[in-house]
């Protein structure tokens, strides 16, 4: 009698509770609007079926076909929404920027950024907005991508020179050469010493294998809680292992010879690299958070592989749209020899501020080729409102810049190559590569927004305009306009499926004279 007097009175307080619960919560769980998602969500894996290897398009497609410009997926057991107007980007990089300042976890991250430290990965807190710090005053300031031009402007003289010597040659890869440079430019800030280009080098090696490991998305990536067993299974914490082994010892070794003194400098080579300068701030008593080893190499890695493709890409598709388009690249080489003038011995830096036109040409090639599609994703550290939904922490945030500059709703023509759009006046002339309307963002924004634009395009304004002014460019013979390859590669930059052929030739009065040419 007494059990059932008390399983009666626990049914009726469990009834009553329920009852309690379900009435103070009711709305509250109507005020927490989720985005739309799609139909057709499995068990287990999510929305995941519905992306492809090009997951930027895919999220694009979906969200125009939904009509919805905040889009939530179902990644596995990964909550995920992708963002595709200017209007909701501008609100969580700004308004919602501390709610979505973090980056979620992934297995790459932790074994290759040792540890998630690194900028580019490094969660929301006291070390990420230290390291930010030190990258943006120490490694990237004005002031420092300024003195890095000796550099930038060495390693294009011996591009310059190479295309030269191709003048009668078959049609040149110019994918090659520009991957060339962005490894040279970025080794030689980076490290003090020029990428090896030599097969089996273990310094190019390793570097080539951390660009792949981070590229792409792992099984782990979507089911943190399956990642130990999948990772296994596919021999990618095997290979994660060796590939961080290789790094540790590669880059102990450059540490200790910048420590010892025994570092064989290239010639000319005058200024601290980054790994001058951060072993120099690592001794610093003013740092909150003392730097270790592994930070300094995780901080000079991200350097490295988050500069070189993108750099690479950028260059690529531009000159992919020029040869495309002769009467663009006819008008962006005449700017250029009329503000250089003739016969001159190279393109000076100083020259770049009058050439707006290539400044169109490279803000159309990142409206059209975003390198960085979906940015780097973000991650919700508390719940927020977004386009008045609620998004809820833990939630995995992508931001669609390809969607957006392909968005009719967003720019006239979308499909169509026109730097004009921001020469004209009245025609998003006053888009800057920071753009207040965040109609274009190929470096994100807000606190996780890419600390090195400057130095990024310094280097690519400063290579386009020296090809254009030195050289006469053209497809190789029988190869048209529409014959050119413009599918993607999805990665850690979005690059060209194939190679960029291009016959290459001296133009006279501008032919290239440098002293480079003795050392090809």
């Amino acid at each position: 009698m007494e059990l059932g007097l008390v399983s009666s009175a626990s049914l009726v307080l469990f009834a009553l509770s329920a009852v309690y619960v379900y009435y103070t919560t009711r709305g509250r769980r109507s005020a927490m609007r989720l985005p739309p998602a799609p139909p057709g969500r499995w068990p287990v894996i999510g929305h995941l079926h519905l992306l492809s290897d090009m997951p930027h398009h895919a999220m694009a497609d979906l969200a125009r076909a939904m009509r919805a410009p905040l889009l939530r997926l179902q990644l596995g057991s990964v909550p995920a929404v992708v963002i595709s107007k200017p209007d909701l980007a501008r609100a969580a990089l700004t308004t919602n920027d501390g709610a979505l300042a973090s980056r979620p976890h992934l297995l790459s991250g932790e074994f290759l950024a040792f540890g998630c430290t690194e900028v580019t990965t490094a969660p929301a807190g006291p070390y990420h907005r230290m390291v930010r710090r030190v990258v943006v005053s120490e490694l990237l300031s004005a002031r420092r991508v300024a003195t890095y031009g000796n550099v930038r402007g060495k390693e294009l003289r011996r591009l310059l020179a190479h295309l030269t010597c191709r003048d009668t040659s078959p049609p040149v890869d110019l994918s090659e050469c520009f991957l060339n440079l962005s490894n040279d430019v970025l080794c030689r800030v980076a490290f003090g010493r020029r990428f090896p280009h030599v097969q089996g080098d273990r310094l190019g090696a390793v570097l080539a294998e951390t660009q792949d490991l981070f590229a792409g998305f792992s099984v782990g990536d979507f089911f943190p809680e399956l990642e130990p067993v999948a990772s296994t299974v596919t021999g990618l914490r095997r290979r994660l292992k060796s590939c961080l082994a290789d790094l540790r010892e590669v880059c102990d070794e450059i540490i200790e010879e910048h420590v010892s003194g025994k570092r064989v400098r290239i010639p000319g080579d005058r200024d601290e690299d980054f790994v001058d300068v951060l072993l120099r701030v690592q001794k610093s008593p003013d740092l909150e958070i003392p730097l270790t080893d592994d930070n300094l190499k995780a901080l000079v890695l991200d350097m490295f592989v988050a500069g070189t493709d993108t750099t690479f890409a950028t260059l690529d598709w531009a000159m992919t749209e020029l040869l495309r388009h002769p009467r663009i690249l006819k008008k962006a080489q005449d700017e250029v020899r009329r503000v250089v003038g003739r016969g001159k011995a190279a393109v000076e830096e100083a020259d770049l501020a009058e050439l707006h036109y290539m400044r169109a040409i490279i803000k159309e090639t990142f409206r059209l080729h975003p390198t960085v599609p979906l940015l780097v994703p973000r991650e919700s550290v508390a719940a927020c409102t977004l386009g008045g939904y609620h998004i809820p922490a833990k939630t995995r945030v992508y931001i669609n810049t390809y969607a957006m500059g392909r968005d009719p709703e967003v720019w006239d023509d979308p499909l169509e190559y026109s730097p004009e759009r921001f020469e004209n006046a009245g025609a998003g002339a006053e888009i800057d590569l920071k753009d207040p309307d965040y109609k274009l963002l190929p470096f994100g924004g807000g606190r996780r927004g890419c600390p090195g634009y400057t130095f990024a395009l310094a280097t690519v304004q400063v290579s386009l305009a020296s090809l254009l002014y030195h050289f006469e460019w053209a497809l190789p013979a029988g190869v048209r306009a529409e014959d050119v390859n413009l599918d993607e590669t999805f990665g850690l930059a979005t690059r060209k499926k194939e190679p960029l052929y291009v016959v290459v030739r001296k133009s006279e009065g501008y032919e290239f004279k440098g002293e480079e040419l003795n050392e090809i």
